[in-house]
C-alpha cells in the first residue's frame, strides 16, 4: 500500500487522500473504507473513473448551501448516497472568508483565530460531526469533503483517527499534508486578488492554509473540555458505543 496520506491525482481536485495506514490502537487504519478530499464540483471524465475505481458509494458534503450553490459537485456513476451535512448548525449562509476579507471587514487572521474557529465548529456542530461519521461507517466506502479539504474536512478526520488511537503526532502530519496539496497553489492564485484589493496575502496565510497549531489547540480542547475524542463523539456528538465499535470494525485492519 501507498504511504499513509499520500494523494490521490485527480484533474479537478487537489487533496483526494485515503485515509488509510496510519497507525491505531489495535492495528493500522484499513485502506479503501474512508476519503477525504477537497470540493468536488471539477471532477473530469477521468477523474469519474479513478474515483469509480475506488469503489466510494457514499460521498457527505459539509459545505454550506452557498458553496454548493456556487459549485455543485459532479458525481459519479456509483455513488449511491449523497448527503449534505452543512456544518453550519441551520440554514443560515454564513459569509466567506474571502467575501469578508475583500470586503475590508479583515485586515488579517492569526494562526490562534483559526484554532478558535475550529473550537467553535466542534462545540456548535457537534451533532453534525456525529451524523457525518456515522453515515461514513454505515455506508462505507465514504468520502468526506468541503471547500479546501482542509478545516471541516481535518475536523472530522481527526475525531475519527483520534477516536481510534492514532498518535496526535500522525494526526497532525495528515493536517498539514494540506499545505503541500492543496494551500500553496491557492495562495498563489489568489495573491493578486488580494494584492488588487491593497491586502497582503500573508496576513492571510493561516485561513488559507492548514496551520498545525489550530488543530493542536482543538485538540487540547477535546481533552481538556471532554476528555478526548471517544467521550466527546458519545457524550456531546450523539454516538454510543455500539457506533464507535462499528467504526473500529470497519478501520482497524
Amino acid at each position: 500500500m501507498s504511504t499513509p496520506g499520500t494523494r490521490i491525482d485527480l484533474d479537478g481536485a487537489l487533496n483526494l487522500r485515503d485515509l488509510g495506514g496510519w497507525q491505531a490502537d489495535g492495528g493500522p487504519i484499513a485502506y479503501g473504507r474512508l476519503f477525504r478530499s477537497d470540493r468536488l464540483s471539477e471532477l473530469s471524465a477521468a477523474d469519474h473513473q479513478t474515483l469509480g475505481g475506488l469503489g466510494v458509494r457514499t460521498v457527505i458534503d459539509l459545505r454550506h448551501g452557498h458553496e454548493i450553490d456556487d459549485a455543485p459537485s459532479r458525481l459519479w456513476t456509483g455513488v449511491e448516497h449523497h448527503q449534505n451535512i452543512p456544518m453550519t448548525g441551520d440554514s443560515v449562509q454564513p459569509r466567506t472568508f474571502l467575501e469578508m476579507a475583500f470586503s475590508g471587514e479583515m485586515d488579517g487572521i492569526s494562526d490562534t483565530r483559526v484554532g478558535e474557529m475550529y473550537i467553535g465548529m466542534l462545540t456548535r456542530y457537534a451533532a453534525d460531526f456525529g451524523r457525518a461519521i456515522n453515515l461514513a461507517v454505515a455506508e462505507s466506502p465514504s468520502l468526506f469533503h468541503c471547500t479546501a479539504g482542509k478545516d471541516r474536512t481535518g475536523l472530522f478526520a481527526m475525531l475519527v483517527l483520534s477516536s481510534l488511537g492514532v498518535s496526535d503526532s500522525d494526526i497532525l502530519i495528515d493536517f498539514t499534508l494540506s499545505n503541500v496539496y492543496r494551500a500553496e497553489s491557492r495562495i498563489k492564485e489568489l495573491t493578486p486578488l488580494f494584492a488588487e484589493r491593497g491586502l497582503d496575502v500573508e496576513d492571510f496565510r493561516p485561513a488559507l492554509s492548514a496551520p498545525q497549531i489550530a488543530l493542536e489547540m482543538a485538540i487540547e480542547w477535546l481533552a481538556d473540555t471532554h476528555g478526548g475524542p471517544q467521550p466527546y463523539l458519545t457524550n456531546v456528538a450523539g454516538l454510543n458505543d455500539d457506533d464507535l465499535a462499528a467504526m473500529r470494525a470497519l478501520l482497524i485492519a
